[in-house]
């Protein structure tokens, strides 16, 4: 099956692949194509079940690495692309760590912008870890009354911080939102990273990384990517004055008062 759609935008002379977060599809980062379209020529990508891939994927597939990395193979030959950039926000950040992971000698640089998938979550590695799980998960997804109120009894009691609960009531507030995160997440399970294995890829090939962090984003807190950061000489942590769903749109900001 096909997977891979996207579109292409800016006029830059480095190719960037750009994955997007969870419940967002190509469109967030236009920034970037504002921002920075005079160095990148930016592919930006619409996930499984984002976007134009939407109502076309409706039920989940088994998605591991090996098939992802034919995808991008298949997309670079088609483009003529030989080395590219990456960036990857949220549940992105899984797909650009795996492209990274699968295709390292190609890569220039990676932008991680609040990433998924640096520590294990023990929600997700729960809610996909066997057949018995996932049916639990899918339970408690499509009749999520009792999420919205543990959620919101958690908030009052201050063990929520009422943006999580926020975000999580955002996520589940519709049919298709619902639809939309559990087909994601039991179809992305193979996505996971060992922290050593990382690392060692990472300092062999000398790739620069840069992490961008939201200094009030309670989803994926800045010192959550210290395990890689501080273990790899070429990595670099910025913490922007952002919380998690703007990310894509600071970081594009922050850039282009860089210089190239």
């Amino acid at each position: 099956m096909q997977l891979v759609t996207y579109t292409k935008s800016g006029n830059g002379p480095e190719p960037l692949l750009a994955f997007h977060g969870i419940g967002q599809d190509h469109t967030a980062y236009e920034p970037w194509v504002k921002l920075l379209g005079d160095r990148y020529t930016i592919y930006a990508f619409d996930l499984p079940f984002h976007g134009m891939n939407t109502k076309r994927q409706v039920h989940p597939i088994t998605l591991d690495k090996t098939q992802w990395k034919q995808q991008i193979s298949d997309f670079l030959k088609k483009e003529g692309i030989v080395r590219f950039s990456v960036v990857g926000f949220s549940m992105g950040g899984r797909f650009a760590l795996t492209t990274v992971e699968m295709l390292p000698d190609q890569v220039n640089k990676l932008y991680l912008l609040a990433p998924d998938g640096i520590l294990k979550n023990p929600y997700y590695t729960f809610a996909v870890r066997n057949r018995l799980t996932r049916r639990i998960f899918k339970y408690v997804t499509f009749n999520p009354s009792l999420v919205m109120k543990w959620t919101g009894v958690g908030e009052r009691m201050k063990i929520i911080h009422p943006s999580m609960s926020r975000f999580v009531h955002w996520m589940l507030d519709s049919p298709e939102k619902r639809k939309r995160i559990f087909l994601s997440w039991v179809s992305f399970r193979h996505f996971h990273f060992s922290l050593s294995s990382l690392i060692t890829l990472f300092n062999r090939h000398a790739l620069p990384i840069q992490f961008y962090m939201g200094e009030f984003d309670r989803m994926m807190p800045p010192d959550s990517v210290l395990p890689l950061t501080t273990k790899i000489p070429t990595a670099q942590r910025f913490i922007l004055n952002s919380g998690h769903n703007h990310m894509i749109e600071k970081t594009a900001e922050f850039l282009a008062q860089q210089n190239p």
